[in-house]
């Protein structure tokens, strides 16, 4: 099960800053465990002529309850590119160092995010 809530905070010169809180809650072969995850983000919209984007970076430690300590922290550079009012692509880079075994394993990968809105209201 999990839950968030996100804090969007307006900054000078078109920046903003968000923070998620989230937890997840694992019941998995019948243990419990629990992981919670900060994430802080400043991002700010980018106009090139008519088209929009925001780029923004990311910083998101993770607290997991199997090891009792802050086992990971992610670092986050992307951006996201709008295409209409229902369509956003996020590319991303992701650093993630994982100090939850015995040694430290740190990761990187690129991704790429598709997002869709949908609304219920029935004039869009």
């Amino acid at each position: 099960m999990i839950t968030a809530a996100t804090f969007n905070f307006p900054m000078k010169a078109g920046f903003s800053t968000s923070d998620r809180n989230r937890a997840e809650l694992d019941w998995r072969d019948g243990n419990f465990t629990w992981r919670y995850r900060n994430r802080l983000t400043v991002e700010r919209t980018v106009t090139i002529r008519s088209f929009h984007h925001i780029p923004y970076v990311a910083v998101e430690p993770f607290y997991e309850s199997q090891f009792n300590k802050w086992s990971t922290t992610a670092l986050y550079a992307a951006s996201l590119f709008p295409i209409g009012r229902h369509v956003e692509f996020n590319p991303y880079y992701e650093h993630e160092n994982n100090t939850g075994g015995h040694k430290n394993h740190p990761e990187d990968a690129v991704g790429l995010a598709l997002y869709l809105f949908f609304s219920v209201d029935e004039s869009d």
